[in-house]
């Protein structure tokens, strides 16, 4: 077993991450736990990916890539506009897609949970850095999987394959009630993850490979469409959603073509 998974670390990573959060994910569903008794496992199941990352590197670099790994969440010495891009994209994806709403005659509901809750935005950004996935999901997708996979493959090739198993990894949830994702358009939420990636390995590969700022990226965008009412069932429509996952893969494409699909940063010449 450990010979194989030295041979192959990322898709031993990818086969125990699925393994490991499906098997707890789909006991929930099968058990029909509650959100008070089902929680905890499901907390449990989201922190696959960063678990099965820190497995993996121990048995195949032992101690020094463990602590290689975790390093990545300890690089904060990065240039100010990438903090500023990965906290506040998300809401100028959210602010655009609205704005296509409207020009089609959308009526743009009420902003009510920003208006009256507007100080909750802190606590909402530390909540889900910690328990809402980024904490759970990044060292595995972004610090392992991404910095494996770029080492036979392009940036973009890279974070395609991310994307899509990152996506479908979070199928099981949408047959749990209480989860998040239960009540979200399947298609759009995979599609979302696949562009999201590609914008998150951007922001990763010109951050020196800091899994802290695609932690705050993914906690941002957590944030954001749970105070802004783009969801379908706060927007009472799927296109307000619809439009910030095109907006989403505008703006990979314009980060392809400008930065190149090779590691998606500019080299510089020499």
């Amino acid at each position: 077993m450990k010979a194989f998974i030295r041979s192959h670390p990322v898709l031993s990573f990818f086969l125990m991450t699925y393994a490991f959060t499906w098997l707890l994910w789909g006991a929930i569903y099968v058990l029909h736990l509650s959100s008070a008794t089902g929680y905890l496992p499901f907390l449990l199941g989201a922190a696959g990916p960063s678990l099965m990352a820190f497995a993996i590197s121990a048995i195949v670099g032992g101690k020094q890539e463990i602590r290689d790994l975790w390093r990545r969440m300890t690089i904060w010495h990065v240039g100010f506009a990438w903090y500023l891009i990965a906290l506040f994209f998300p809401a100028l994806i959210v602010l655009g897609a609205f704005g296509l709403y409207r020009m089609i005659g959308g009526a743009i509901p009420a902003f009510t949970l920003l208006v009256q809750k507007w100080y909750l935005l802190p606590i909402a950004l530390i909540a889900g850095l910690l328990v809402g996935g980024p904490l759970e999901e990044e060292f595995g997708w972004r610090g392992f999987a991404v910095v494996q996979l770029q080492k036979r493959h392009n940036a973009l090739v890279a974070s395609l394959i991310v994307g899509v198993l990152w996506g479908a990894w979070h199928l099981p949830a949408f047959l749990i009630p209480w989860s998040s994702q239960h009540d979200l358009p399947v298609a759009l939420f995979l599609l979302h993850d696949i562009a999201l990636s590609v914008l998150f390995t951007w922001i990763f590969n010109n951050s020196a490979g800091s899994v802290l700022l695609t932690m705050l990226a993914h906690a941002a965008f957590n944030a954001t469409i749970t105070i802004l009412p783009v969801l379908p069932s706060a927007a009472g429509s799927e296109l307000p959603l619809a439009f910030a996952v095109a907006l989403l893969y505008a703006v990979a494409i314009l980060v392809i073509l400008v930065f190149g699909a090779k590691r998606f940063r500019r080299e510089k010449p020499g």
